[in-house]
């Protein structure tokens, strides 16, 4: 359905291993270039090399079979390549191989860009990643992938501290209501810390001098302000309904020539 909202537009889609399978990836539209992630396991194959004329028979849908993932990783005759991306939120310097192969079983015959990373932390040696677009660069195709992470980072903090998790929804109308409307408030809450932050004391970045490294804002953080702004609104006043809510634009700040001056 969204497909048919944007046309031919070029749409960027990227997913986990989980969603990464024949019921969500297979027989894709054109306009839609996916970034996901690759079992190591995976049978790959070539493009099937042209038709000579007047063969018969079902042109071949697939070529020969290529090394999977995880024999490309432990072939030593292909060495690492290097590169510096932009991942979670600092540059890191990544050692890949890449090759572009068919994914038939859960991406047909499209060609997809194939990269395996080499990990030098953890208990797993190395993560796949394939994009349906095989003329994108690997340091894009990692990148656009790890931007994913914000949408698990949304999920977990609406879960826990927006009780998406536990609605009390029962019915078909309300449970489709839950998930915008704990969008919506999300939302409206950054919306808000961002433009009264410097402007009203409740929002404001606390300073927690046991707490040194720390050098951004959770959602925690916007919501903790959040909450004291509200403590003091009585929302069971029929002042304070929504039809009574009005738009005020902030003053200008005193220049320096007032005449209302501050107490020492």
């Amino acid at each position: 359905m969204f497909v048919t909202w944007v046309g031919d537009r070029r749409i960027e889609a990227a997913m986990d291993a989980a969603y990464c399978n024949d019921t969500v990836t297979r027989d894709l539209p054109p306009s839609i270039v996916l970034f996901g992630a690759m079992r190591p396991d995976a049978v790959l194959t070539a493009v099937p090399e042209p038709r000579s004329e007047g063969a018969r028979g079902r042109p071949k849908r697939r070529g020969v079979a290529l090394p999977k993932p995880l024999q490309l990783a432990a072939d030593e005759s292909r060495p690492w390549q290097t590169a510096k991306a932009f991942l979670y939120g600092k540059t890191t310097e990544v050692h890949f191989k890449t090759y572009c192969a068919q994914w038939y079983r859960a991406c047909s015959v499209r060609l997809l860009r194939v990269v395996v990373v080499r990990t030098d932390r953890g208990q797993i040696p190395f993560r796949v990643f394939f994009c349906t677009d095989p003329n994108l660069d690997v340091v894009r195709i990692l990148e656009t992938y790890a931007g994913r992470w914000g949408v698990e980072v949304f999920f977990r903090e609406a879960k826990q501290l927006l009780g998406f998790a536990d609605s009390s929804a029962r019915t078909e109308r309300a449970v489709r209501r839950v998930a915008p409307l704990v969008g919506l408030l999300y939302t409206a809450l950054v919306l808000w810390f961002l433009e009264s932050h410097g402007r009203r004391f409740e929002a404001s970045v606390p300073i927690r001098p046991w707490y040194p490294q720390k050098s951004g804002l959770c959602f925690a953080d916007i919501l903790r302000p959040a909450r004291s702004a509200m403590a003091s609104v009585d929302i069971l006043d029929l002042a304070n309904g929504s039809s009574n809510f009005k738009v005020t634009i902030p003053s200008a700040p005193p220049s320096a020539n007032s005449s209302d001056k501050l107490a020492a």
